[in-house]
């Protein structure tokens, strides 16, 4: 395969051809967070000279198995700390002013890369002509965990930043249009998108918020506080002892990392996760919700969706007896509701059939954190004269035992099927979940080149009016008015 070279500001890259596409893999888009630099602010791009290699994949920010793997497959990438960088997938015809996608990977802030196997733009980038980008950023304490009071913050964030920065400087040079660039973001990567909204971060057009967490509060100095402490004392150290977490082994984190996640969580069916964007001065002065819901990101053309089950990929192989479980959410649904919350906990056994105790705490938390929130905005957006376009995505494989899950988006989204060894595609067809994904993939790219999701011979898909209309992506396809 002959290789391509592009000039971009910062210097010449050389990508390969990979199907009928062009891959320019890890294209640094900051200096390397490492040794002293572990927390500091992401700098100003690299630059280099003679022509850069970038033609094999590279690391993702160091992390645990992800919690999620159960279900959406497990994909091995080698670790690094050196991982502030772009994979770029250009369509083989070389377009000038195309359409730029950009996305921004989910993991609970923890876990996850833009360069992962199963995120492969190549498939999208040639079938629908739009330029692909994935960012990786850096994760966990590493990225949203100030060492030390008075420490730069949200340094995910500030990556995610100086990525989508990088892009408005040199994605011209790959034949992208930078000011046709949307980003496209699932749970932690959907949440970086509103906060990014929220804070007036306008280094894009348009954005696409998959499955994101808005319900989630963002600690403030007193919870970071807490955090911080003890995180340092699963490390052994003092609550002082901040500025020694540049020196500490990256598997000692890891492991320090893990004991928070393995903390009693606060409420039945709680998923939070420890490291989050936080509250700060600058990045994310204020939780994103209440900033979308009062007008913040106008500027922004927007899509949200969610997919029917969130939350059945967490809860999925519980191993509790059935009695126990069922103890437990009905003392949830109490917590919540009240006096009501036996009635409306029988509501929620009856919605399904059959009726499962894990699947009403499921749609609990998932109303509470992913649709609830989401519907708000969008109806925000309609009461403010600004266009919003709502999905769910409904379609489930008939042997995952984990109906439309968390995360069953993202291979309809990407495309190329043969990357993705998943439970929540087990006994699908590789002809239907190409259909699915082909309706899937013109609605939101349209979107990102156009602004409107409505793609040519495609089901008529409604902006989110008094109607309520949202598009449902399934073995049937079509907008209907949304029911709870």
């Amino acid at each position: 395969m002959e290789p391509t070279i592009v000039e971009t500001p910062f210097g010449a890259v050389k990508g390969v051809k990979s199907g009928e596409a062009i891959a320019f893999r890890r294209v640094r888009y900051a200096p390397a967070p490492t040794g002293a630099a572990r927390f500091a602010l992401p700098g100003q791009p690299v630059t280099w000279t003679g022509v850069l290699d970038c033609t094999a994949p590279g690391p993702i920010p160091p992390q645990s198995p992800s919690r999620l793997a159960k279900v959406m497959g497990d994909y091995p990438a080698a670790q690094d700390e050196d991982c502030l960088h772009l994979d770029i997938w250009v369509p083989a015809s070389r377009p000038q002013k195309a359409a730029v996608l950009v996305f921004i990977h989910g993991g609970a802030f923890m876990t996850g890369g833009g360069s992962l196997s199963c995120y492969d733009g190549a498939a999208l980038a040639a079938r629908t002509g739009v330029i692909v980008v994935t960012i990786t950023y850096r994760l966990g304490a590493l990225g949203f965990l100030p060492m030390e009071p008075g420490a730069p913050t949200n340094l995910g964030l500030r990556d995610q930043i100086a990525a989508l920065r990088w892009v408005q400087q040199a994605i011209a040079s790959f034949g992208g249009d930078p000011d046709c660039v949307t980003v496209a973001g699932q749970s932690a990567g959907a949440y970086s998108i509103a906060a990014l909204m929220a804070s007036g971060q306008k280094l894009f057009k348009r954005s696409i918020v998959m499955s994101g967490p808005l319900g989630l509060m963002a600690p403030d100095g007193d919870k970071v506080a807490a955090l911080r402490r003890a995180f340092l004392q699963a490390l052994g150290l003092d609550e002082n002892d901040g500025a020694k977490l540049r020196d500490v082994p990256i598997d000692e984190i890891l492991k320090a990392q893990i004991d928070l996640l393995r903390r009693p969580a606060s409420s039945a069916g709680d998923v939070s996760p420890p490291f989050v964007p936080i509250i700060d001065a600058d990045v994310m002065p204020r939780d994103p919700l209440p900033a979308l819901l009062e007008g913040a990101g106008q500027w922004c053309d927007m899509m949200i969706g969610w997919t029917r089950e969130e939350m059945a990929a967490f809860y999925v192989d519980d191993p509790r007896p059935k009695a126990e479980v069922d103890e437990i959410v009905r003392a949830a649904f109490k917590q919540r509701f009240g006096d009501r919350g036996a009635t409306l906990y029988q509501r929620r056994l009856n919605s399904r059939a059959p009726a499962s105790s894990l699947a009403a705490l499921g749609d609990l938390r998932a109303s509470d954190m992913f649709i609830g929130p989401s519907l708000a905005t969008a109806d925000a957006r309609r009461r403010q004269g600004r266009a919003a376009y709502v999905y769910q995505f409904d379609w489930s494989a008939p042997q995952s035992g984990v109906e439309a899950c968390h995360c069953i988006d993202l291979p309809f989204l990407f495309g190329d099927f043969g990357r993705w060894d998943a439970r929540m595609l087990k006994g699908a067809t590789l002809e239907e979940m190409r259909a699915v994904s082909a309706a899937f993939q013109d609605a939101l790219t349209h979107f990102a080149k156009t602004g409107v999701p409505d793609a040519a011979d495609r089901p008529a898909w409604p902006v989110y009016g008094e109607a309520g209309n949202i598009m449902h992506f399934d073995r049937l396809i079509a907008a209907t008015p949304y029911a709870a």
